[in-house]
């Protein structure tokens, strides 16, 4: 079979909607060639989508006036901490606002937005708000994980909101669905975190009656390079930290972990490192850092009423 003809300026820059090619005079027949794919009705792409983000980037040119991105895919585009399941759950959630009809095609599910629906543009897609995607996350995610996404919202790096914005999201959404959950959440929600995991130790750690840490507190003295811890317990001059995979991918990363171990017991404090495989066994995590606590002059009392787990 004969190589297909190159497609003109612009759609080789991404998906394209069929009508777009038809005005600039491709003809139907090259729009069935087996070097497209079609990702939704009347779209075209020269590559299928394989993550939500690429998928709102296929259905984009489908999107009319009043309709974005809400929910689970607003959530991948905005970078929110989700569980795998959200994320690799290929349907978007597509809202509208009247007098625009909710969307109705294999792969989308449509719905009614109220007039005034908070929204964005990201890299030129319509989302809705981080704080609107939060409250209806609500309704899809456990309460522990709709905790971490609102860690993620308010986060040390590049935070989307503030806690306060969180609070007002959580009053104006009483009275609906996951109203209840997001009311426990929101009182859980900590600004500063670095990571998902962060917030879970955090969790875990306070459910066992351990005191509140500071999240991401400066621990370095005057004069020193300038170092953050990621759970803080100042008083007791305990810091609990979790390393996931990027401590360990290069020479150089590794080097500056041990550099900083050694500035850090220099300065009094104690650390407990934590990495993936500690989290199989959560009450010797709660153990660890409990003992370096109490080494630190704390008298309180794990709570033993519950299991320890991960939230």
């Amino acid at each position: 079979m004969p190589i297909p003809p190159p497609l003109p300026s612009p759609l080789d820059l991404g998906p394209f909607s069929v009508a777009e090619a038809r005005a600039l005079g491709v003809p139907r027949s090259r729009l069935r060639r087996s070097d497209l794919v079609t990702p939704f009705r009347g779209i075209r792409a020269t590559d299928a989508p394989r993550t939500l983000p690429e998928l709102c980037e296929a259905y984009a040119p489908r999107l009319g006036a009043g309709q974005f991105f809400s929910h689970a895919a607003a959530a991948a585009l905005w970078g929110m901490w989700v569980p795998r399941r959200i994320l690799d759950h290929l349907t978007l959630d597509v809202m509208a606002v009247h007098p625009a009809r909710p969307a109705r095609l294999r792969g989308v599910t449509g719905h009614h937005a109220q007039a005034g629906t908070q929204t964005a543009m990201l890299d030129g897609l319509p989302v809705a708000s981080a704080t609107v995607v939060w409250r209806q996350l609500a309704t899809r995610l456990t309460l522990d994980e709709l905790i971490a996404a609102g860690d993620s919202l308010v986060r040390r790096k590049h935070p989307l909101c503030a806690l306060a914005d969180l609070e007002f999201a959580v009053a104006a959404h009483a009275g609906r669905p996951g109203a209840p959950r997001l009311a426990r959440a929101m009182p859980q929600v900590r600004a500063r975190a670095d990571s998902p995991r962060e917030t879970v130790i955090r969790l875990l750690l306070a459910r066992a009656g351990l005191p509140e840490p500071e999240v991401n507190g400066l621990v370095s003295r005057p004069g020193e390079r300038e170092r953050f811890g990621d759970l803080v317990y100042r008083a007791h001059r305990v810091i609990a930290e979790y390393d996931g995979q990027q401590h360990w991918r290069s020479a150089q990363r590794i080097a500056d972990d041990v550099e900083r171990l050694e500035q850090l017991t220099r300065g009094g404090w104690t650390v407990i490192r934590i990495v993936a495989p500690h989290l199989a066994d959560p009450e010797a995590v709660v153990g660890r850092v409990a003992a370096a606590l109490r080494a630190g002059g704390w008298r309180g009392r794990l709570s033993r009423g519950q299991l320890w787990r991960l939230p």
